[in-house]
């Protein structure tokens, strides 16, 4: 068990962190609450705990020591808060949890907690908002590539539709592929959990790396069915029914769709590379490892 000391100091350093930070983090709750792009900041922490109580194995529990080496990620985290106030960069101070984090673990339980917790601190980054001038360089070419693919799928299906800027004309009207139909709260919410599959499943690493870069791909195809599958209603059905479908119903789908095509992802992967086994060696293989 942790010295009684280490136990003292881990809670006053809590306490005092969540006294310096209480306004950031009401400020983040605040746009979590209101800006449909960035709702998955609820459960960010609660991603980052799962993911400390997964590598729990790694946790040290014996002979910690801290690591000065943490007092420079303290300085650096002080810098970025001193920048956020007088730069007037807003988040900075929130991003500066982040290694305000990585200083304290390190301060307390030196390099083997670090080692333990590191991933949980990095994976706190998706919680906090793209700056405004990043989102909106995502969110163009991400409306663009979704109203052309979607337009040339329901060109392949006999449907007439053509695309005019980030409009799809139908037969019998149109669907506006808008900002907020962009698909860049999906990218946030996916590259998320892309990253937590990939610190938890235990594959090679350029897989993980694969895995965890799928998910713009896969964040722009659950959008274009999206939109395809609202195009098709919206031309066949009702419009009513398919306003429903894409702002609500097909909002709440996106994910567990994109889940699914991340399983299946796995599962070809896991099938397209196995990995070798490891037995006795051949006669051949012994008279070449003697060679």
């Amino acid at each position: 068990m942790p010295s009684r000391g280490v136990l003292f100091g881990s809670a006053a350093l809590i306490i005092v962190f969540l006294w310096s930070y209480f306004s950031s983090i009401a400020h983040l709750a605040h746009r979590w609450n209101n800006e449909a792009d960035y709702t998955h900041g609820f459960l960010v922490p609660f991603v980052s705990l799962f993911l400390l109580w997964h590598r729990r194995s790694m946790m040290p529990v014996t002979a910690l020591s801290g690591n000065w080496w943490g007092l420079l990620f303290l300085l650096i985290s002080a810098c970025m808060r001193f920048a956020s106030i007088w730069g007037g960069y807003a988040l900075l101070d929130p991003l500066s949890m982040l290694p305000c984090l990585a200083g304290a673990v390190l301060l307390l339980g030196g390099g083997k907690a670090f080692r333990w917790a590191w991933p949980s601190i990095a994976f706190l980054f998706f919680m906090i908002p793209l700056p405004g001038a990043v989102a909106g360089m995502l969110k163009n070419p991400l409306q663009r590539v979704a109203t052309d693919v979607s337009t040339f799928l329901l060109q392949s299906f006999g449907i007439p539709a053509i695309s005019r800027g980030n409009v799809i004309w139908l037969s019998h009207g149109k669907i506006g592929v808008v900002e907020a139909c962009s698909g860049l709260r999906m990218l946030t919410l996916f590259f998320a959990f892309t990253i937590a599959a990939a610190l938890v499943v235990r594959r090679p690493l350029w897989e993980k790396i694969f895995v965890a870069m799928s998910a713009i791909v896969i964040a722009i195809i659950a959008n274009v069915i999206r939109i395809t599958a609202t195009a098709i209603i919206h031309e066949y059905f009702d419009v009513e029914i398919a306003d429903v479908v894409f702002h609500d119903l097909a909002g709440w789908l996106m994910m567990p769709l994109a889940m699914v095509l991340l399983i299946l992802e796995l599962i070809c992967l896991s099938k397209a590379f196995v990995p070798r086994a490891k037995g006795p060696l051949s006669p051949l293989q012994s008279r070449l490892k003697r060679a």
